[in-house]
């Protein structure tokens, strides 16, 4: 069984990594938003930004690295920059207009940042 985890970044561009939590009225102990926890919960949990939430594919890179949705990749067989996302129930690589189903191709990947990097440097 595939590992379920996700990643989001807070305002100052910190990654928190675990479980997701989107709450929608206000409670005791949290305010409406999206929010990254570890296992404990509540207590240990960071507001995300919404548009910065991906989910870890259950694949790693050539490296060892975690493969989650929205990673940039260089593809070492294509030698291709690429995207990794999520569309019609399976993870993808997309590059050059070519999509790849991620299982097939995940080997020969190195992450080298996300798509949410791009959005700030652009």
């Amino acid at each position: 069984m595939r590992e379920i985890e996700f990643r989001g970044q807070n305002i100052n561009g910190h990654w928190a990594h675990g479980n997701l939590a989107i709450i929608k009225e206000k409670l005791d102990r949290a305010e409406i938003g999206t929010y990254i926890s570890n296992s404990a919960g509540a207590p240990f949990a960071y507001q995300v930004r919404p548009e910065t939430i991906d989910q870890y594919t259950g694949l790693k890179d050539k490296n060892g690295k975690k493969i989650f949705d929205g990673d940039r990749c260089w593809n070492d067989y294509e030698e291709e920059y690429g995207i990794v996302s999520f569309d019609e129930g399976k993870f993808i690589f997309t590059f050059d207009n070519v999509c790849v189903d991620l299982f097939e191709v995940a080997d020969d990947l190195e992450v080298v940042g996300t798509i949410h990097d791009l959005e700030v440097s652009e």
